[in-house]
């Protein structure tokens, strides 16, 4: 049996030979084919693989830093809406914030002092603070050995007096001082709450801290 080939097949199997190249057959060229193919497809999958870890990865920061919660400064008591411009303090607020504290400052019992100093403390100015720690120590023993209690409340709007950056808060009220149950005095007094402006904290939103605080009794006061 012979095998014949057109004389264009006999003339490119010895242009291949000449020059010096193996002859392959449609089989081995398929497989070659087939294998280039497949290496690419690799390539493309490892390629969407990386950018599909990168978009899970951005996608994983971007929920992340948007559900994280942040500090938020507010003004207790807001009842109308407004533009807040930074390091100025609205009158309202600081009377507020005056009013507040002396609130706290003043309302206590045995069971409570302590946490009232703690709470208090963290809005005074550094002299007043260093004041109240070097006396702080006997008036708690004081207040537990003979159970003494407190109540304050104002009786009338607080006055507000602005000084070189400092601010005065003049508070009227009614003040008790309890022995047990038994009342010790009640008298209408006046309070000036002396504030400083500071820096705006997590702890402290208003930028005001207490640096002292005075007492005076209001004469022929309404019973």
């Amino acid at each position: 049996m012979r095998f014949t080939s057109s004389k264009g097949d006999w003339m490119e199997s010895d242009r291949v030979l000449a020059a010096g190249k193996p002859l392959k057959s449609k089989s081995t060229l398929f497989f070659e084919r087939y294998a280039r193919a497949e290496n690419e497809n690799i390539h493309m999958r490892l390629g969407i693989c990386l950018l599909a870890g990168l978009f899970i990865i951005v996608l994983v920061a971007f929920v992340f830093s948007s559900t994280r919660p942040r500090a938020v400064y507010y003004i207790p008591g807001a009842v109308a809406s407004g533009l807040a411009y930074p390091n100025v303090v609205p009158p309202a607020s600081i009377k507020s914030f005056a009013v507040s504290w002396l609130m706290g400052w003043m309302n206590y019992t045995p069971d409570t002092v302590e946490g009232v100093y703690a709470r208090s403390s963290k809005f005074m100015a550094p002299a007043l603070l260093s004041q109240v720690h070097a006396r702080s120590a006997e008036e708690l023993e004081k207040v537990r050995r003979d159970r003494l209690s407190s109540v304050f409340m104002p009786t009338a709007d607080p006055r507000l007096e602005e000084d070189k950056g400092m601010y005065r808060v003049m508070i009227e009220g009614k003040r008790g001082i309890y022995m047990g149950k038994e009342e010790m005095s009640f008298e209408a007094v006046r309070y000036q709450v002396c504030l400083l402006t500071t820096a705006a904290t997590e702890d402290d939103p208003y930028a005001l801290a207490v640096s002292d605080i005075k007492k005076e009794e209001v004469v022929n006061a309404a019973q």
